[in-house]
C-alpha cells in the first residue's frame, strides 16, 4: 500500500507539471510577439521543467512500492520548493 506522502509526491509532480505547462503557455506568447533569444531559452526551460515533473509523476506511481519510506518526505519537500519556485516565475511572468 502506498503511503499518504508518497501520494502526495505525485500530486505535487502533477501540480508542478501544471505551472510548467502555464509557464511553457506564457513563454510561447511573448515568444512569437517577441522572437527574442531569452524568451526562447525560458521557453526550453519551461519545457525541460514540464518533462521533468511528468516523468517524475510517472515514477513515483510505478515504483511507489520500491522507493522507501524514510525518503518521501524529502522528495514531497524537493517538489513543494519546485512548486514555489515555478509558482513564483508564472506570478511575475504574467504581470
Amino acid at each position: 500500500m502506498a503511503s499518504a506522502v508518497m501520494m502526495g509526491c505525485v500530486v505535487v509532480a502533477i501540480a508542478d507539471a501544471v505551472l510548467a505547462g502555464a509557464l511553457l503557455a506564457v513563454y510561447g506568447g511573448v515568444y512569437r510577439l517577441t522572437h527574442a533569444p531569452f524568451t526562447l531559452a525560458l521557453l526550453l526551460f519551461a519545457a525541460a521543467f514540464l518533462a521533468q515533473n511528468v516523468l517524475v509523476a510517472y515514477a513515483y506511481t510505478t515504483m511507489m512500492p520500491i522507493v522507501p519510506e524514510d525518503l518521501t518526505p524529502y522528495l514531497l519537500g524537493i517538489g513543494v520548493l519546485e512548486g514555489l519556485g515555478l509558482g513564483a516565475m508564472l506570478y511575475t511572468a504574467t504581470r
